[in-house]
């Protein structure tokens, strides 16, 4: 439904959407699912080729656990959870030479993430819910020395680390109508490894940072409308995003503070600025529900949302490519409610608005040249489930 949830997510979807909404669910559920995208991105015009993107397959699994209370909080309350694994690695992060022709979106998708999530119902229409995502990111260290022989070696040490974000939520709904409010805090998987040299005699090296930030999602806030009840039911929904807070994803290989002389300038190079701007996406989402008996249904979807770019117009040197997006997409659910069970399916379109770049400054010389940018990335997914 064009990702207009914040108001209008049911179940186990409501995880990400709005963890508020999960006090609504008050069956044991259980789903798994399969997801993939494809990537079609280019760029013409750059003297170097764009870097290859490879497709993404992943594995889903989400829960719901109504919390058995009694008295006040009878039915009121339910824990939700979400996993996404890619199917052949843990994490995947590049950090290129800003030089380098590449699409910064590319890249986010190849996580593991885990998300989690309380919701209760306070009474008179309201809820309230929080949470937090994680997702995985890696830190290590590689020290360089000779041994007692005089023989070079090397001990590497790297360790998978969790990042999280705090998500928050609330909603209120009068008769078939609701209106949803949903915080999502910073989510950044840096990598960051250092290259130490000891015991090489009169060569002095400094540490040198082998770090980056390969996936950002700012924090942002979403507000939505949604129409809950009937066979006619939809959403829509307006997100803000805070990407002016994004360091760009290279850091500096040396740090001013690692000189051996505090008072001695520094003169290593620093990665250029990315200087993104704030941006604001409005979504819409429609669904329409076939009745087969009082319990089960089935239900086809469809949804649009316009996901404006927050990177500027690549003029100099650096080659961060990104484009408004336009979001297509088609869904479909049967709920069979007698057995409890209940299957869903989605394919979504995010076409790429053309967009050119005219760059005066690359590789530190002049240049004058167009580099125009387009492009789709094609995804869909499958998932089953099961309540109790």
């Amino acid at each position: 439904m064009g990702n207009a949830g914040v108001a209008g997510a049911e179940g186990i979807d409501a995880v990400y959407h709005n963890p508020a909404l999960l006090s609504a669910s008050r069956e044991l559920a259980l789903e798994l699912g399969l997801v993939g995208a494809s990537f079609l991105l280019e760029a013409e015009g750059t003297a170097r080729p764009v870097v290859a993107y490879p497709s993404l397959s992943a594995t889903t699994i989400g829960g719901l656990l109504p919390l058995p209370f009694g008295g006040v909080l009878k039915d009121r309350v339910t824990i939700g959870l979400g996993f996404v694994t890619p199917t052949d690695v843990v994490v995947r992060g590049r950090i290129l030479y800003p030089e380098k022709p590449q699409f910064l979106i590319a890249d986010r998708v190849q996580t593991v993430a885990v998300q989690a999530g309380l919701g209760a119902d306070i009474g008179y229409g309201i809820r309230i819910g929080g949470g937090f995502m994680a997702m995985a990111a890696l830190t290590g260290s590689v020290t360089v020395a000779t041994d007692a022989s005089g023989r070079l070696g090397t001990v590497v040490e790297d360790t998978l680390v969790a990042s999280f974000a705090p998500v928050a939520g609330a909603s209120y709904e009068f008769d078939d109508y609701r209106i949803g409010l949903a915080f999502r805090g910073v989510l950044q998987g840096r990598f960051n490894v250092v290259i130490e040299a000891e015991n090489l005699g009169q060569l002095e090296i400094p540490p040198l940072n082998i770090s980056g930030v390969a996936q950002y999602d700012p924090w942002q806030i979403s507000a939505g409308f949604a129409k809950v009840k009937g066979a006619l039911r939809f959403g829509v929904g307006l997100t803000y995003k805070h990407w002016p807070a994004y360091p760009g994803p290279v850091e500096a290989t040396v740090r001013c503070e690692d000189q051996p002389d505090p008072t001695q300038t520094c003169l290593a190079p620093l990665p250029p600025d990315v200087d993104f701007q704030p941006v604001a996406s409005p979504r819409a989402g429609v669904e329409y529900r076939f009745g087969i008996d009082e319990d089960s249904h089935i239900a086809a979807r469809g949804g649009y949302g316009f996901e404006p770019t927050p990177a500027p117009e690549q003029t100099g040197r650096t080659n961060y490519f990104d484009n408004h997006r336009s979001v297509f997409s088609l869904g479909y659910g049967i709920v069979l409610g007698g057995p409890g069970i209940a299957f869903d399916g989605y394919f979504q379109a995010q076409v790429l608005h053309a967009r050119s770049h005219t760059q005066t400054v690359a590789d530190g010389g002049e240049i004058d040249t167009t580099v125009d940018t387009r492009g789709a990335i094609l995804g869909g997914g499958v998932s089953g489930r099961v309540s109790f």
